[in-house]
């Protein structure tokens, strides 16, 4: 005959393994990992940054299949926890310059090895100071305002010069600043080899030779010897209003007989027409 347990034992063997089995389940739970929040996707992000996420995913940024927002701000665990208390992070106003730049050359490195280094970042500015990175505004290279107004913002007395009678045609949109000059280079005005000549002669091939007899001041000194790059009021953009006096700056020791020339109004050029060079004549007579 089996011997019978008596019904509040019974109980309490049933609750003490039901409160074991609870206790292993809550321990189990405690140290299964934390399911990460969805913090790093667009959708997340545009439930109050929509404007942002809109105009950025018809942009070129939105192309990047692997890249979310988390990519340039970092996580957004944070942010989202204190419901936007902490601020923008990775770009806050807060933020040195140097540091905001560096999240963009992550991925623009190769492009701009050497923007660090640039009169640009040295004056302290980064890339979202010419740029609108998440696109708010359509136009190439995703700047913010087009090439020359981004320049002039900075550059005032420079975009003067383009103002004058004489000055290389900006506002007919024949060239642009960078047609020139590359901003992200450590000496912005060397883009097309600097303006001893090179620059100039990506439009003035005539100008530039080779020639049997070349004019050294332009192939020692550079075309800026004689002419103003950006703008000037003398005719040819030249630096000085008389070319007798811009010529007499370098050929100080003249024979006495051109004296009757200058002083009839008859200037350098009438006679040395090949003034930037000649394969016919030394003295570059026509």
């Amino acid at each position: 005959m089996s011997a019978t347990v008596p019904k509040p034992f019974a109980r309490f063997v049933i609750g003490a393994a039901a409160l074991v089995a609870l206790a292993g389940l809550v321990l189990a739970l405690g140290a299964a990992p934390r399911q990460a929040r969805p913090d790093n996707d667009a959708e997340t992000c545009g439930a109050c940054h929509e404007d942002i996420v809109k105009a950025a995913a018809a942009r070129p940024h939105s192309a990047l299949k692997d890249k979310t927002c988390t990519s340039c701000h970092g996580s957004a665990e944070k942010h989202i926890e204190e419901e936007g208390k902490s601020g923008v992070f990775a770009f806050a106003p807060a933020d040195l310059p140097a540091e905001k730049s560096a999240k963009c050359l992550v991925c623009h490195q190769k492009d701009n090895p050497e923007y660090a280094v640039s009169p640009h970042a040295k004056a302290a500015l980064d890339c979202t100071s010419c740029h609108s990175v998440h696109g708010e505004t359509v136009r190439a290279g995703m700047l913010k305002t087009d090439t020359n107004k981004n320049c002039s913002i900075c550059h005032q007395e420079v975009a003067a010069q383009f103002q004058l009678s004489e000055r290389h045609r900006l506002q007919e949109g024949v060239m642009t600043c960078a047609t020139c000059h590359d901003p992200h280079e450590p000496a912005t005005r060397v883009r097309l080899g600097g303006f001893k000549q090179e620059a100039c002669l990506e439009c003035h091939p005539d100008k530039g030779g080779p020639f049997i007899y070349e004019h050294q001041s332009s192939r020692v000194e550079g075309c800026t010897v004689c002419h103003e790059v950006h703008g000037s009021t003398n005719r040819h953009m030249l630096v000085q209003q008389s070319v007798a006096d811009l010529c007499f700056s370098c050929h100080a020791v003249a024979p006495a007989w051109h004296a009757n020339f200058t002083s009839s109004g008859t200037n350098c050029v009438t006679c040395h027409s090949a003034i930037h060079g000649s394969n016919l004549s030394p003295r570059f007579l026509k």
